[in-house]
Order: structure tokens, then sequence, then C-alpha cells
């Protein structure tokens, strides 16, 4: 852009000298139709003079364009109003942005410039986001738009007034209403009216505006949501506390208390806000007294130990006697979550008792949460939902860190858990759960208050779990998961405390496990990527309880020349000398049954497996005796 057309262009020369200039020049179409870089701006000649207000050029500019929508339609990068830059700027948005509505009105009706092409949306749009209120009234005033439409745009589906009343623009909602718009209409995209946008977006003022001028407070979105039940969710509790008034006569006791089962906050958070707190006593006496007007007592069973044997309230009387009571109060509504929740199969109802639970720990009310978390694996079961034990886990671990008596009746409730039809499915994590109960049993077994037949339920348990034989897809079983010093690494949650007191490789628990189910623990049963045996994998630690569990696997008959398939020996995988000197010490002269299969195993000629099929006894032993290396090559 040379120096005369900028001047031309900004100081409004009233000779008309533009005109005879831009006459003069030979490539005018393309002088009109490029984006020139002014500073750190980039701008076309018809977005200058829109910027400047002059209507006489930006006349004489349209006059010389022989693509008029080409020209008026250049975007470039301009300062606003408050010097902030603005990509995407077209000529219209420039005269609206400095208030020059005579240019963006020519613009308009002699230009056509497209009132929808906006620098992030559409014009209208861009003033509601920019509180131009002004530019909203040229638009509306001049009938350039029509005040209820909608489109698909970068916001889809929003009118004037449901824009404005997202972004909290009370000022323009005001106009808009006073001009007829459609205060109930549905926006096509969610079915959402501009008072749920507002509730939803935390705008109360806008709130207030619309229900003063007669919006609808019973509307539901396609989620069934109204707007007191989006301010709920989204927990502005003064927006809550006015719609309240205005909506509870329409709403049912059922639809009250899914309002309320379905936005429940951690308890940490609950019993810090005053305001959740006191709406939430008032919904539920709302509830009570809903239900006392319609003679509809609650559906309740039994008390339970899982909630500490506490009912819900069925009378406002018994509600007011707990209603300061912010635990109660908060346990009142988890009550009311799994009777309204449970049939609907809906998650939230566990979120919210693992967050009581998590509160239950803290202080220090541990065999509760216990209860109440075993209840809740019974409710994920009974959906068919996985369930879960590592919460289990790290509530007896504190419990062992803090030196709190663990009581076995109790213990061996959740202990059977791992017995569950939901914790019988092929999962890793399922069978190392078993371990980590295990090695946790041997722990509790060590309580000096067990009588007798306690601690023989606890091994009867043990006994079971062995009998399962369950292994992992790497078919490892409880044994080689009990001797592997992985299995502490892949402790994943709250490892801080649970590796506290789990350790592995681990005596006591291989002792257990070995002394209670010894008719099912096979000492020499192999894992699928290397061939090892436990005595194999514990050859291979360095930590100092290694030699003694080698000494007792040894002891309890476990093979100390079996091979895995790189044709190895516990004493050939040993690490450390004192591993290899103490297996030294525990080698015989091989038994003649040893030197026997060896042979077998290695005669390449002979098929032993036609001769003693697979999963015999003998096939078994030669297997370990160099099969399972002959089987790889």
């Amino acid at each position: 852009m040379n120096e005369k057309l900028y001047t031309l262009i900004t100081e409004n020369d009233p000779s008309n000298e533009l005109d005879i200039y831009l006459k003069s020049l030979p490539n005018v179409k393309q002088i009109l139709e490029t984006v020139y870089q002014v500073n750190n701006e980039h701008i076309s000649l018809l977005m200058l003079a829109a910027l400047h207000g002059h209507d006489a050029v930006v006349r004489t500019i349209l006059s010389h364009a022989t693509d008029m929508e080409r020209v008026v339609e250049l975007s470039g990068r301009v300062s606003n109003s408050n010097e902030a830059l603005i990509l995407f700027a077209t000529a219209l948005w420039c005269a609206c942005d400095r208030r020059h509505y005579t240019v963006a009105r020519t613009l308009i009706e002699v230009a056509k410039a497209r009132i929808d092409n906006g620098p992030n949306d559409s014009i209208l749009f861009d003033a509601v986001m920019e509180q131009r209120l002004d530019t909203v009234q040229f638009l509306v005033e001049n009938k350039f738009i029509h005040i209820d439409r909608t489109r698909q745009t970068n916001i889809p589906y929003h009118n004037s007034l449901t824009i404005s009343a997202v972004l909290g623009r009370t000022d323009i909602v005001l106009y808009l209403l006073d001009k007829g718009a459609n205060i109930d209409l549905i926006n096509e995209f969610d079915h959402q009216t501009a008072l749920q946008y507002a509730a939803f977006f935390g705008n109360f003022d806008v709130v207030k505006l619309l229900c003063t001028a007669g919006a609808s407070t019973n509307v539901k979105n396609l989620q069934q949501d109204t707007p007191l039940r989006l301010a709920y969710y989204k927990a502005d509790f003064e927006i809550v506390d006015y719609l309240f008034d205005l909506t509870d006569e329409k709403l049912t006791f059922e639809e009250l208390e899914l309002m309320i089962c379905l936005y429940l906050p951690p308890i940490k958070h609950f019993i810090r806000d005053q305001t959740l707190v006191s709406v939430l006593v008032r919904l539920l006496k709302r509830v009570l007294q809903m239900r006392k007007e319609k003679k509809c007592l609650k559906s309740i069973g039994e008390p339970i130990i899982a909630y500490n044997y506490q009912q819900e309230c069925q009378t406002i009387e018994e509600f007011d006697q707990i209603q300061h009571d912010y635990d109660r109060v908060y346990l009142e509504v988890l009550l009311i979550q799994e009777r309204v929740l449970t049939p609907m199969r809906k998650r939230s109802v566990f979120s919210s008792l693992s967050s009581y639970g998590n509160h239950l720990v803290k202080r220090g009310d541990f065999e509760f949460c216990l209860h109440l978390w075993e209840h809740t694996f019974y409710l994920y079961q009974s959906m068919g939902y996985e369930t879960s034990l590592p919460c289990f886990l790290w509530v007896f671990c504190e419990m062992i860190i803090q030196r709190v008596s663990i009581p076995s009746e109790l213990f061996l409730r959740i202990c059977r858990l791992t017995l569950e039809p939901s914790q019988q499915t092929k999962n890793d994590s399922y069978v190392k759960n078993a371990v980590y109960f295990v090695a946790l049993a041997s722990q509790v077994l060590e309580q000096p208050n067990l009588t007798k037949m306690e601690r023989q339920l606890i091994m009867q348990w043990v006994n079971s779990i062995c009998q399962c034989q369950r292994t992992t897809t790497q078919e490892e079983t409880l044994l080689h998961l009990c001797v592997n010093k992985q299995t502490y690494f892949d402790i994943s949650y709250r490892p801080f405390k649970i590796r506290q007191v789990l350790k592995f490789p681990n005596l006591k628990t291989i002792q257990l496990l070995i002394v209670s189910g010894a008719h099912y623990i096979d000492l020499n049963a192999v894992e699928k990527v290397n061939g090892n045996t436990a005595l194999h994998i514990v050859s291979q630690n360095d930590l100092d309880e290694t030699i003694p569990i080698a000494e007792f696997l040894i002891g309890a008959g476990a093979h100390i020349d079996c091979l895995n398939k790189r044709n190895e020996t516990p004493f050939d995988c040993a690490t450390t000398l004192e591993m290899k000197c103490f297996l030294q010490s525990q080698e015989v002269p091989l038994r003649l049954k040893c030197i026997c299969a060896r042979h077998l195993a290695n005669n390449q000629q002979l098929n032993y497996s036609f001769r003693w099929p697979l999963g015999t006894p003998l096939n078994t032993f030669i297997y370990l005796h160099g099969g399972i290396a002959r089987d790889t090559i």
C-alpha cells in the first residue's frame, strides 16, 4: 500500500481525489483484493476505510470492485478497540468494532457483506462474546438478523439469547427479551433453553432475569435434566436455592431423590461446604414432606452392618434429629443412592461409597470401612461389573502399620471374596491378589489373641485358594509369585503403604501355602516363559530370605536338578556365591531315576510322550529333567 493511497483513505479527502486516483491505476483490481502489512497489522483498503469510518471512501472503493464479494470478505489481522490483535477480521467486523455503523450498514446493504462471517463466529455472536450491546442493537434494530435464528456454526445451533445466557451477558439478555426473543426456544443440538444454559454455566443474574421474564423452569434436555438439576450437578447452590422455590411443586419426590443421588461430592468436600449441606438438608426435607403428603413411605430393607445399622429416615421428625450431624446426613444420602441407583445400574453409587470408605480409614474406623466396601463388592458383582480387592489390602496394611488388631472373622470374610465368581476370571491381577491376601494371612496368624479355631479357619481358606490351582497367563503358580521379587513391584494400588507390609520373596507366605495346601501345591511346576520352577526363580534373587526359602523348598520336596528351557539347574541360575555354595551343599549323587529321566529326555530318537502320555507322572518327571529344553529346540 503506497503512502498516497493510505493518506487518501484515512483522511477522507472530500474532493473525491481517491476516485480519480483509482481510475488512473492500471492494476486497481489487484490493489483492492490485496491484504497489505501495515506495522503489525494485515489489512485491505476496504478494511482500512471501515476502521476510520469514512462511508464515502467505502462507497468509492466498492464502486471500483470488479469482484465485490471477494473485496468485502477479505480478512486480515487487525487490532481491536482494546488493542488486541484479531485474526480473520473483515471490513464489516472493523466497522462494527469501531462503532462506525453507517459504514456497516453500507457494507451490508450495498456490498452484501456476510453477517455470518466474523473472526470467531458470526458478527452477532462475536459481539455477544465481546460484550458489545451496541453492535447487537445495530443488527437487531435494522433487522439484519432474526433474533431467534439458529444455525450450525462453531457454536452448534445456538441463537442470540442462548449464547448470551452461556456467557452471562445480562445486558444483552435483557435487550433481547425486550425485543421479543423466544425465551423458551430449544437448542436443537442438546435440547436446552437459555435458562438451562445459564443454570449450567452458573450465571445467576441471567437465571434471575430469565425466570422473572417467565422462562420455564420445568423444561428437560436430552438427559432429562431441568435447570435446577443442572445447577445442582455443577454445585452452584446459590442458583439451586433460587430455582428450588420455583420448581419444587412441579417435581415428584422420585425426581428430587434422583437429583440428590446423581450429584454427591466426596465427603471431604461435603463437610466443608455449608451451602451444600444446607441445600441438601432442604431437599431431603422436601422429599420427606412430599412423601408424607402422598402417604408414600420409602421401601427400605433391614439395617445392615455395612451402614453401621443405620436406616433411611421416614419422617421429617426423624431427619431433624440427624440434620446437624454432617457425617450422618452423608450416610443418609448413601442409603438413598443405593435404593435409587442400584436398580438403574448407575456406577455413581460406587464412587460415593469409595469416598466414604476413604474417609472412614482416615479417621481410623477400619472395620466400618471394611464392612462398607464388602457390601460394595457384592453390589458390583450383582450388577455384573468387574470387582476389585486391592482397596481391602490397603486397609489391612494400614491396620498393621498402625498396630491395630485385625479381627479374624472380618479378615476371613474379606479373604473369601477371592473365591467369589467375579474373581475367578482369567486375570493376572486376581491371582496376585490371592497371593497378597495369603501374605497378609501369614501376618494375621501371628496375632497372639487368635484362638485355635480361628487359626484353623484361616488355614482352611488358604487350602481353598491352593485347591483352585490358579495360574497367571504365563502359567505362574501361587508359589512362583511368592518367590518372585517382581510380585512386590507389581503392587500398584497405594504401593507406598502396601509395600511397607507385604514383601516378596516371602518365606512365611511360602510356608503357609505349602503347609496349608500341600495336596495342591506343585513344588516343581514350571512357568511358561523360561520353564523355571520356584527353586530356579529364588536362586536368582539376592535378598536376605532367599537361602532360607530355597532350603525350605528343597526340604519340602523341590527337585534340585530340574532343568529349565535353557537346560539350567537352579545351581546354574544362582546369581550369588552364597546361593551357589548352599545349593552345592544340598547336592547328593543323582538318584538312578533322575539319571534315567535325563537319558530319556536327551535321546532325540525316543518319543517318550508316546509311551508315557502327557500329564502322567513319568512324563512330567522326564519333562522336568531335560524334556522341557528338548521341546524348546
